[in-house]
């Protein structure tokens, strides 16, 4: 990237200004969000107002040649955004005006922040205070007048020629701590693995990578050499294991054993390159990273961040944070540690840092936009670097903080680093520091319908949807699109399709029909909030929030009279969720007694019962609203439970069990059916795990996983 020339402190155009010292776009005083790359391309059309600025010359100086990025649909990505920001229009420009296959063009005039016209010659000194000009000055003052003026002249050329030395010296000082270095770019790639399945984590002992992985219906942990080649599963004895962390010198993992959905995990010591397990004291946890130096472990559980030995003993609680703590690392001097933070109500996760022993505790981003959504942090061998993934605008890259402050106490930005055609999320550097390890990904699904035994069958086209639920008659269904998250409507043949829902104002899932079809109900996440229940029109428009004074909405359901929605208002957290009924007449809320144990609420067609799940997913439930009591129905792993259209049965996927399966039971005497084996179905597991559910005639829907997801090792160069 090319070395831009300093700009001038502001600019205005029309009703706008543009401040360079804290990159920020303002009309009439009011801050207008532009993100950096359209920001820049304004700054450098504002450098040239009225010249044409070609897309050679901005390549250059925003996309270097060999930055890992799609450079056409980028700068189009970027002049569109920029253009929104001003309320422009490319067919009629008041502002940028495009050079078809040349470049752009700022077309309104430009002033100073005083106002002054930009093009004005700014070596040009102001006339004198008494108007007068230079000249006229001279030729009052005389000869005497001249003689002075030839002393003193001489006495400022000696001046100058001494100082002369000390002003260059300073000069170059200056320009080393005030210049801008080129920015850490990537250089190169290469994909290393070829197995087609879901991946979740990457570690690396610098010869070979250790994958968490997602292989027929079960989480496992994969192998790879770092060079690329066949990926091959570590043998353990547990249904599900997770990718925990791997001990300084390599010759073992740490890993945890997965139950159900407990989000903190019993933790083992797994030899390499094989062995068995051995369990690491008592240890249970969310997250766990050994320290450089080989001597302590740190672990966290829910907001508690504890350290103990590498056995795992002599635990003592180090500090606390303000939410769920996950992505624990180290720094490789072993006195620091970095984090992400979750904030379960706001539905955002931010990146701390803090010293090993809990002190200096503290964000690494001021609160913005931009850094509400970081995580995955990990230091560079060096320490130099900070990488992590950032999400942002609906997709995960990757992106870098350098550490080490200029002379002149610049404080260092982080600089993004990939950027497309791939979501990269997970980078690990290598243990050179010359490369990053990360994972790509293009998510998609395919919709299929079980037809007994012959197996699945594409369903609806095989559209690339999940959380699909059809209307009441049939006519009409509702679901989310992958990878963007937007919610559609559209009749069951496929005609009078509608996009209900913005991908960059809100991620939808679950919806649900009202019974007169007129409505939609469904969960929300925005950039400032978790899953929320709204609700909106089948026709489109506004959506509204259901219960906006609750602290979340999951998993709303409509109750047959379609004058009530039931739901779970809870936290996603680590206490109960709760499961509620909501009038929407009123307005009010009634909880239902012992529902706190609960989530996944399903009302019956006939509104006598609610069926539920435990918050481990252990048990489906049955709530009577007549007698106001719960009655155990079965006792298995359970996922997504949906009701027969007759109410006879309950219908459920056993999620993350030995023999993963759908099944029935039925209502009147609690009998149990193995329906279809789900063994070896590659199955996508999205924003709310395996989504499963019934088509209008009963038969098992799945969202069948057609992503294409591998590791990349990314060369890159450092500042």
């Amino acid at each position: 990237m090319e070395q831009a020339p300093a700009p001038k402190k502001a600019l205005r155009f029309g009703l706008f200004e543009v401040d360079f010292a804290s990159q920020e776009l303002r009309k009439s005083g009011i801050r207008i969000k532009l993100q950096d790359q359209p920001f820049q391309i304004l700054a450098l059309l504002l450098e040239r107002p009225g010249e044409i600025v070609t897309r050679e010359e901005i390549q250059k100086r925003l996309w270097a040649g060999d930055t890992f990025v799609d450079f056409d649909l980028g700068l189009n990505s970027a002049v569109k955004k920029l253009r929104q920001a001003l309320g422009d229009e490319s067919d009629n420009p008041r502002f940028v005006e495009t050079l078809y296959r040349r470049g752009y063009r700022f077309l309104a005039p430009v002033q100073n922040g005083n106002s002054a016209p930009v093009t004005a010659d700014p070596n040009s000194a102001p006339p004198p205070a008494n108007g007068h000009s230079v000249q006229d000055t001279g030729q009052r003052a005389g000869s005497h007048g001249d003689s002075a003026l030839r002393h003193g002249s001489s006495s400022r050329k000696i001046a100058l020629y001494l100082a002369l030395p000390l002003l260059l010296a300073l000069g170059l000082l200056a320009g080393y701590g005030l210049r801008l270095p080129s920015p850490p770019r990537i250089t190169a790639y290469q994909q290393v693995t070829r197995d087609g399945r879901q991946k979740y984590g990457v570690l690396t002992d610098g010869e070979r990578l250790y994958l968490a992985e997602y292989e027929g219906g079960r989480f496992a942990i994969a192998q790879v050499s770092a060079a690329g080649g066949e990926t091959s599963l570590l043998p353990t004895p547990f249904t599900n294991v997770m990718l925990g962390n791997i001990v300084p010198d390599g010759s073992s993992l740490f890993v945890g054993e997965f139950h159900e959905t407990n989000k903190q995990s019993p933790v083992w010591s797994l030899p390499l390159p094989t062995g068995a397990p051995r369990r690491v004291a008592g240890l249970v946890a969310e997250s766990l990273a050994p320290s450089p130096d080989g001597k302590w472990l740190v672990f966290s559980t829910a907001s508690e961040i504890y350290q103990a030995a590498m056995d795992g003993t002599q635990v003592k609680k180090l500090f606390s944070t303000k939410g769920p703590t996950f992505d624990l690392a180290f720094s490789p001097d072993s006195q620091r540690l970095v984090f992400t933070v979750s904030d379960t109500q706001a539905g955002t996760n931010t990146l701390w840092t803090a010293n090993r022993d809990g002190s200096g505790l503290r964000t690494l981003f001021l609160a913005a936009d931009d850094s509400q959504h970081d995580s995955a942090a990990r230091w560079t061998p060096d320490g130099k670097y900070l990488l992590f993934q950032r999400y942002r605008e609906g997709h995960f890259n990757v992106w870098v903080l350098p550490l080490a402050e200029s002379w002149f106490g610049h404080k260092p930005q982080p600089v993004q680093l990939t950027n497309g055609p791939l979501d990269f999320q997970q980078p690990v550097p290598s243990r050179d520091g010359k490369k990053f390890f990360a994972i790509g990904a293009q998510p998609r699904t395919e919709l299929v319908r079980s037809d007994g035994k012959s197996g699945f069958k594409s369903f609806l086209g095989g559209l690339s949807i999940t959380d699909v639920a059809f209307s009441a008659d049939g006519q009409w269904v509702t679901y989310v699109t992958v990878p963007d998250n937007s919610l559609w409507r559209s009749r069951i043949d496929g005609s009078e399709r509608l996009q209900l829902t913005d991908p960059g104002k809100i991620v939808a899932g679950l919806p649900r029909w009202s019974p007169d079809a007129r409505q939609i109900v469904f969960m929300g996440k925005t950039t400032r909030s978790n899953w929320r229940a709204y609700l909106i029109s089948s026709n489109g428009g506004t959506f509204q929030d259901l219960v906006s004074a609750a602290s979340a909405g999951l998993d709303p359901n409509w109750m047959p009279n379609g004058k009530s929605i039931v739901v779970s208002l809870g936290n996603l957290g680590h206490t109960g969720q709760g499961v509620s009924l909501v009038d929407l007449q009123s307005g009010k809320v009634r909880d239902l007694p012992g529902g706190e144990r609960y989530f996944s609420p399903r009302p019956s067609p006939d509104g006598k019962y609610i069926a539920a799940v435990t918050t481990d997913s252990g048990t489906l439930a049955l709530f009577d609203l007549a007698t106001q009591r719960w009655t155990d129905l079965v006792k298995l792993p359970i996922g997504y439970p949906s009701w027969s259209h007759d109410g006879q049965y309950l219908y459920f996927d056993s999620i993350l069990s030995e023999d993963p399966a759908y099944y029935r039971v039925r209502i009147s005497d609690h009998k149990l059916e193995r329906l279809v084996s789900l063994a070896g179905i590659r199955r996508f597991w999205g924003e709310m795990a395996q989504w499963a559910g019934l088509a209008p005639d009963d038969s098992l829907l799945l969202t069948r996983d057609a992503s294409n997801q591998e590791v990349y090792s990314l060369d890159w160069l450092p500042e």
